[in-house]
């Protein structure tokens, strides 16, 4: 039974449910494990307590604007 654990920035909930059914179809394609015996867990991260360096992806995000 595939567990799928993934990390990411802040997500609109579309682009969360889009990637789910990637995840699942690509894992269903290699493993042949049906829909049904996957499990998604997508930890979800603030901007501001994301860094490179010294800046928050938050900052990063801001200044490209």
């Amino acid at each position: 039974m595939p567990f799928i654990n993934i990390t990411v920035g802040e997500m609109p909930k579309e682009k969360k449910k889009e990637l789910i059914v990637k995840l699942v179809n690509a894992s269903m394609e290699v493993t042949g494990i049906p829909e049904q015996g996957h499990t998604v867990v997508i930890n979800e991260i603030p901007h501001d307590a994301i860094s490179m360096g010294k800046t928050t992806v938050e900052e990063m995000i801001a200044n490209q604007k």
